[in-house]
């Protein structure tokens, strides 16, 4: 028959010892805490990574479709420009600088079916595009003192004119395309400010006909 022995929570079987595995230690359970803290560290921190990162890419998104609804209107309205379809109503460029551009076009007002031969400023036929320095907007003047606000946080507009050999022109009369660049400024949280920029170049098909 074996002898046992007993010696407080170990046990002596043929003169091998065996250990009572019926918990952790403090030490396991300390180092367990510790691990699973840092795991957690490493978690909340990509988190954040990747909420700051989706921030950023919204107001991005945000700034580019303002740009891009701008610039569409501009591109529409001066490919309008010097149209007189009666060759009555002296229509083109009558103002052409770096941070504005007016334009005039002789349009087939709603309801009609041919033009009048005379500019409407009332019709919108007579637009003009700036840059408002004093509160960073980008403005439609649609006639006399009646505007409206086309973007916020306007850092940069430059109007460029072309003749038809792709020289730049000052002459009012021998602009054949218009280059915009319009650059918007938006906060974007922790990533502090992001601008976004764009650029494009827009024939006067109406002009020098």
């Amino acid at each position: 028959m074996m002898r046992r022995r007993s010696h407080g929570n170990q046990y002596v079987q043929t003169g091998k010892v065996v250990k009572n595995k019926a918990g952790f230690t403090l030490v396991e359970l300390l180092v367990a805490i510790c691990m699973l803290s840092l795991l957690m560290a490493g978690v909340i921190s990509v988190m954040t990574s990747l909420r700051r990162s989706y921030t950023t890419q919204e107001v991005a998104a945000g700034a580019q479709q303002n740009v891009r609804m701008a610039i569409a209107y501009m591109v529409n309205d001066i490919r309008l420009a010097g149209l007189d379809p009666s060759q009555q109503a002296n229509t083109g460029f009558e103002q052409a600088i770096a941070t504005s551009l007016r334009f005039t076009s002789d349009r087939v007002p709603e309801g009609e079916t041919d033009s009048n031969g005379e500019i409407d400023d009332d019709n919108f036929e007579r637009l003009t595009y700036y840059w408002n320095v004093d509160d960073n907007t980008l403005r439609l003047r649609l006639y006399g003192s009646i505007e409206q606000t086309l973007v916020d946080n306007v850092t940069n507009l430059r109007f460029r004119y072309f003749d038809r050999d792709g020289d730049e022109t000052a002459d009012l009369t021998e602009i054949r395309s218009v280059q915009i660049l319009l650059t918007v400024q938006e906060p974007a949280g922790r990533e502090g400010l992001l601008e976004r920029s764009y650029s494009t170049r827009v024939r006067c098909r109406n002009m020098g006909i």
